[in-house]
């Protein structure tokens, strides 16, 4: 047996095992998902390596976004230093952060060499997994919230030794981020669904997919999920009709999202108490967060407060109930908004022609294919959404899952095959 063969076989064994565990990694909170870049990353330049005159995966495009993103780590890196809080003694260094990423957008770059070096078996196996463990893994949580994060709670990694009230705590939370990336990866599913399902069983498999997810979050009381999912619905259906546009409207929406970040700081202002009193706490906080940032962003607009600056800001607010809340709970829950705080300008131009230099690599996945182009422009646009409402910027998991998301298209085909159920329906 030839080394390329070895290499090719530990691969596919190596991604189909880490990829069985797909729903359970969504259902602890995601945060698996920076280890499966690095655990599956350097096995996957290896596959490239022994496949590279077969997967041209380094080109002139990839290239351009390699520097984009570097420069802009680069000046992550270097915004750490004037940091005026210096580092939370509780977290480590943030310096550390931008090198970090940089490394994780390196081993990403090589994932797709697993797809495309894959025999047509055994990515047909590596989405029936996929599929299956998803339409399982939606259910199970909604289970889960439905007895009151049980599940959850007493398979808490830590173990019974740990306070209970803390374990549901970090349950409920875990589950919240669960349902969050169910419904960022729901357009990567439907087209899977449509593409690799039997014809009778895409509507209803499609259907019961989001109706778990909603029930979920009805559950859950997650006003977001919701809105993310309609927010992608029409960049899905215009990504089916025009991978281009569909593809420009949803990244420029992202790239948008970045580099005009202070107007939602602005409208959070002009918002004010009337409107603030009127919405549900965890809404009011939010305002009150992009609000705040937007003064930080003020005392140094040009370079920022330095890299994970928002961690230290202690300044808080009394809550309707008479509860004592900080203005930052970590980071704003804005990308754009933490770029602009922490890099200023020149992060969020920096970041934005980042983004902005994906569009050939992503247009080159896409084609003229109907099916990839509803996948990447709804994936594009649920990013966008969640990271203006949820999520940190620099949260390595965050970064790990859209990376994952983006490479599983390729399970899309780019030629509808015919099953012998569609033949007889």
């Amino acid at each position: 047996m030839t080394l390329t063969r070895i290499i090719d076989s530990f691969g596919s064994v190596w991604l189909i095992f880490w990829f069985s565990f797909f729903a359970v990694y969504i259902h602890f909170g995601g945060r698996a998902f920076a280890g499966l870049v690095l655990y599956l990353g350097p096995v996957a330049w290896l596959v490239w390596a022994v496949n590279r005159n077969k997967v041209p995966i380094i080109s002139r495009d990839l290239v351009i976004c390699a520097v984009a993103f570097g420069l802009f780590f680069l000046w992550l890196g270097m915004s750490e230093q004037w940091n005026a809080l210096g580092i939370d003694q509780n977290y480590d260094k943030a310096g550390e952060t931008a090198y970090r990423l940089a490394g994780e957008m390196a081993l990403i770059a090589a994932l797709p060499a697993y797809i495309l070096t894959r025999t047509a078996w055994r990515r047909t196996v590596l989405s029936q997994i996929l599929m299956s463990m998803a339409l399982a893994g939606v259910a199970v949580m909604a289970l889960d919230v439905w007895s009151g994060y049980g599940i959850n709670t007493y398979i808490y990694p830590d173990g019974a030794e740990t306070d209970l009230n803390l374990r549901q705590g970090v349950a409920e939370m875990d589950i919240g981020r669960g349902h969050v990336i169910y419904a960022v990866i729901t357009p990567l599913f439907l087209a899977l669904f449509a593409t690799l399902l039997p014809r009778r069983w895409r509507w209803p498999a499609a259907l019961y997919f989001i109706a778990a997810i909603v029930i979920g979050t009805m559950l859950n009381r997650l006003a977001i999920v919701p809105v993310i999912m309609l927010a992608a619905a029409p960049l899905f259906y215009l990504g089916y009709k025009s991978p281009l546009w569909g593809l420009r409207l949803s990244l420029g929406t992202l790239a948008a999202s970045i580099l005009f970040a202070p107007l939602v700081g602005l409208a959070s202002r002009l918002a004010g108490e009337g409107v603030m009193a009127r919405l549900p706490m965890s809404w009011d906080h939010r305002l009150r967060m992009w609000d705040y940032a937007l003064t930080r962003i003020s005392e140094a607009p040009l370079i920022g407060k330095g890299l994970d600056s928002s961690r230290n800001f202690q300044e808080s607010f009394t809550t309707r109930i008479g509860v004592d809340v900080p203005f930052i709970s970590l980071h704003p829950h804005n990308i754009g908004l933490q770029t602009w705080m922490e890099a200023g300008l020149i992060g969020a131009v920096l970041f934005t022609l980042a983004i902005v230099s994906l569009y050939f690599p992503l247009r080159r996945l896409t084609g003229d294919h109907a099916w990839r182009g509803a996948a990447v422009s709804g994936l594009i646009m649920s990013v966008a959404v969640a990271s203006a409402v949820t999520v940190g910027a620099w949260q390595f998991w965050w970064w790990g899952l859209i990376g994952w998301s983006l490479t599983l298209v390729l399970l899309i085909p780019t030629e509808m095959k015919l099953s012998p159920h569609d033949i007889t329906d």
